[in-house]
């Protein structure tokens, strides 16, 4: 038995070493913020102007910034954080990974608005995406759209849910999306 416990006392200097050491190497302290014109979402498609959306009357605080789900061809909701995506059925002729993901930076999570995914896939229908209404600064005005981002912000309509919570509409493709009430600044196409 005491030589059991002289080979453990031994044994665990070693290890605390080695974890010791391998500490030490680490990086110390805290990425810096993200500049105020970075991008919000590496799509490619330039910086969104974010003074045309909508802001939350409250920012939110996001912790985790983003929702997936396999949704098949019997169709299935993707609810986060008051978006959504609504997928009917038949509309994937598979299983597919759909996402919805918010920006945490200071400039752009306060902005309603997110990322919404997969990226190029196309549905055999349309499929509905929904952003908050209710608790922005959109809520009260008497105009209220749906913009989709491609170098610039593209109208795409929408209508209060039932509820009044929300803006829905429908896409055939997925893109970073927001709500403003300023319909002359954007530009009237849809898609």
């Amino acid at each position: 038995m005491k030589c059991l416990f002289r080979k453990l006392l031994l044994a665990l200097p070693l290890p605390a070493l080695l974890l010791a050491l391998g500490c030490a190497e680490m990086p110390a302290g805290v990425a810096p913020e993200a500049a105020a014109d970075a991008p919000l979402f590496n799509n490619g498609q330039g910086n969104p102007d974010l003074g045309k959306l909508a802001k939350f009357n409250t920012k939110p605080s996001i912790t985790i910034a983003w929702a997936k789900k396999w949704i098949g061809p019997e169709g299935g909701r993707l609810d986060f954080q008051g978006f959504a995506i609504e997928v009917p059925a038949g509309a994937v002729d598979r299983t597919t990974q759909f996402s919805i993901r918010l920006p945490v930076d200071p400039h752009g999570s306060e902005r309603v608005m997110a990322e919404f995914g997969p990226h190029g896939a196309t549905f055999a229908q349309p499929v509905f995406i929904e952003l908050p209404l209710a608790g922005t600064s959109i809520e009260n005005s008497a105009t209220h759209f749906i913009v989709w981002w491609s170098n610039d912000w593209m109208d795409m309509g929408g209508s209060i849910t039932d509820d009044g919570q929300r803006l829905r509409t429908t896409t055939s493709h997925f893109s970073s999306y927001g709500t403003t009430d300023q319909r002359g600044v954007v530009i009237t196409s849809g898609g």
